[in-house]
């Protein structure tokens, strides 16, 4: 299954600051005299990336801060792009202000190695490539930008799923904890996220919010007021607010707007199950589950999951509340494993068995993976 990646920096917000101008008065910035930062070597320029090791520190970046010519407060971005582009199609690792070190982490210099090679059109190519890094510092726009020297780095990347920018949902159904949240997703990068989530029947006790980041430091939004039960919409506040309860179904596809903070619902669901040839393709389909898991890279899944027991060229697919709408099959999933697809909007299995379904729904690009027990 082809697996793409839209990378964006994980290491931290990037920070950037213009000198007041009182900081200027009496200066004048000379591209003549000024100095660029100086990168150092890093310890290793031989690099093996791997998903069991994402959380691990692959390379540490140090550096002499460049010179302006009097004390400024500067930018200094550490920009990564392939080897021999002359930095036509840089990627931003990190942008910091008065550091002069970065750790850059197995998962986000995977990240952008594979952004990269997608921004190249190179897909599923997981070979040792040269890279290069350098430093961009920058006081204003009004003045020049000073490049550091450039470092090569030979690294070896590994497969990922595609990272989007995301927001927490947070809520009884998860025991309060992000560590086991679902996520709302920003599909094109902008303050628009959406995504199915599964509140397992918890929906309305103790209620949920959304948060910004994977803890309570850095804000979150809640409910204004009480909204009407079920409300298609409403508007959440970012300080103060209360747990949003006034919704009581399992499944939901929420939409949130960071900017005018209004939070949109539909596609309410009580359930989803299996229909097809084992039922007639009428009442009583096969039951999914809430289940998760953690992969390799220390991530949690969410899943909705059935095992049943299937004929030889049973054919089948996915849908809510034994309803015909927004039912999901090979066209609108992504698959893998022991299924295939039969060519009328159906999966079918080719062979007699026992089946366990997984649907990762949590996801921008919702898959499903088949495995004949």
């Amino acid at each position: 299954m082809k697996k793409l990646l839209n990378y964006i920096p994980v290491l931290g917000v990037a920070m950037a600051f213009a000198a007041c101008e009182s900081d200027l008065d009496g200066t004048t910035f000379n591209a003549q005299t000024a100095q660029p930062a100086v990168l150092n070597a890093p310890a290793t320029t031989n690099i093996v990336l791997e998903a069991a090791n994402a959380s691990d520190v692959a390379v540490s970046l140090s550096w002499e801060k460049a010179d302006f010519g009097y004390s400024a407060i500067s930018t200094t971005n550490i920009d990564f792009d392939l080897a021999g582009n002359n930095f036509a199609n840089a990627r931003q690792l990190a942008a910091v202000t008065t550091a002069t070190t970065q750790d850059i982490t197995v998962n986000d210099l995977n990240s952008a190695v594979i952004n990269l090679l997608n921004d190249h059109g190179i897909e599923e190519d997981y070979s040792a490539r040269d890279y290069e890094i350098r430093l961009s510092s920058s006081i204003s726009q009004a003045a020049d930008t000073l490049y550091s020297n450039v470092i090569t780095l030979n690294i070896t990347p590994y497969s990922m799923d595609v990272q989007y920018p995301k927001l927490w949902v947070v809520g009884k159904y998860c025991d309060w904890n992000h560590g086991n949240s679902q996520f709302l997703y920003s599909a094109n990068f902008d303050d628009n996220y959406a995504g199915m989530i599964y509140f397992n029947g918890l929906a309305n006790v103790e209620g949920w919010k959304l948060t910004p980041a994977g803890d309570w430091n850095n804000g979150e939004w809640g409910m204004d007021g009480t909204p009407e039960a079920e409300a298609p919409t409403q508007i959440l506040i970012t300080s103060g607010g209360g747990n949003i309860t006034t919704y009581s179904h399992n499944s939901y596809y929420i939409e949130f707007n960071t900017t005018t903070c209004e939070l949109k619902v539909s596609q309410v669901y009580d359930s989803w199950g299996i229909v097809g040839n084992h039922n007639g393709w009428g009442t009583g389909d096969t039951p999914m589950t809430l289940g998760q898991e953690t992969d390799a890279a220390g991530n949690v899944q969410h899943f909705l999951t059935a095992t049943m027991h299937m004929d030889a060229n049973n054919t089948w697919k996915i849908r809510p509340d034994e309803k015909w709408e927004n039912d999901k099959g090979p066209g609108q999933l992504k698959y893998e494993g022991d299924v295939a697809d039969n060519g009328d909007g159906n999966f079918i299995a080719t062979e007699a068995g026992e089946y366990t379904i997984k649907w990762y729904f949590n996801k921008v690009e919702q898959s499903l993976v088949v495995t004949r027990n």
